[in-house]
């Protein structure tokens, strides 16, 4: 699971280096334990959750400092794979997400 989180880290970190962009990554896990360690990766940068379905298998949250939203949309994919749908504008959690879902 730790190849495919990085392969989630550096999606995410391309969707915020380019604003108002997203993209598509698949993750060897299940949904609901990629949103679950998505979300508190988040959590450890002080981003605050402001919306989190697992049910659906989305969250949302606001990055510090300037309050940027990053969401993600996790779908299976194939037995022990899933796709995860990201999209955001939060250039200053680029770096500090990496440390925090690896942590």
């Amino acid at each position: 699971m730790g190849d495919s989180l990085g392969r989630l880290v550096h999606a995410l970190t391309a969707v915020l280096r380019r604003p108002g962009r997203s993209t598509t990554v698949l993750v060897a896990a299940d949904p609901e334990a990629t949103l679950l360690s998505s979300a508190g990766a988040l959590r450890r940068l002080g981003a605050r959750i402001i919306r989190y379905d697992a049910e659906a298998g989305t969250l949302e949250a606001r990055v510090p400092p300037a309050g940027e939203i990053v969401r993600l949309r996790t779908n299976p994919n194939d037995a022990g794979t899933t796709r995860v749908h990201l999209e955001g504008n939060a250039p200053a959690v680029i770096r500090r997400f990496r440390e925090a879902l690896s942590a």
